[in-house]
């Protein structure tokens, strides 16, 4: 298991953050956990808007994005590491790096993320994520082609040159 959120500096100890934190460090433990994490935080009806991706409704639809990355990249769990978090009232802002990994612990992609998450009572409502979408996809299609290349040698490795002969000739 890799690095879950650290320790970061904050301006206060609202119940807030504790909550945010908590959340986050959730992501680290397993796929499960890290879908379920969203079940304990996210109100029915919140809003996570994190453009360009299109806007997600509920821990629900939060939850069928995270399918949907895991199926597209390969994403298990994602090592948060906190760097501020600050809170206004019912308003938390937390600035962290995220790692997303693949089962293996491999990294796909890292990126700094900037949020934005505004309670109703113990729940989060409203979810604004800011982070350079561009940076990550170049990021996750370069580790993706690596990852593959390495998983296609292994297995080229193993079969020890069992594939036969090549036939070269053109027909």
């Amino acid at each position: 298991m890799h690095a879950a959120a650290r320790s970061p500096k904050t301006t206060s100890s609202s119940g807030h953050e504790r909550q945010v934190l908590d959340f986050f460090t959730r992501w680290s433990e397993s796929h499960e956990a890290f879908c379920h994490s969203f079940h304990e935080l996210l109100a029915e009806d919140c809003v996570w808007d994190q453009r360009p991706i299109p806007r997600l409704t509920g821990p629900r639809g939060a939850v069928r994005f995270l399918e949907v990355a895991r199926r597209a990249l390969g994403v298990e769990t994602v090592d948060v590491e906190i760097l501020r978090v600050a809170s206004d009232g019912n308003v938390v802002h937390v600035e962290r790096v995220d790692r997303l990994r693949r089962r293996d612990g491999s990294l796909i992609a890292s990126a700094p993320v900037a949020g934005v998450l505004e309670f109703s009572g113990d729940r989060v409502v409203y979810w604004r994520e800011y982070f350079d979408a561009t940076e990550f996809v170049v990021q996750a299609v370069g580790t993706s082609t690596l990852h593959l290349a390495r998983r296609a040698a292994a297995a080229v490795a193993r079969a020890g040159g069992r594939f036969g002969p090549v036939n070269n000739t053109a027909g």
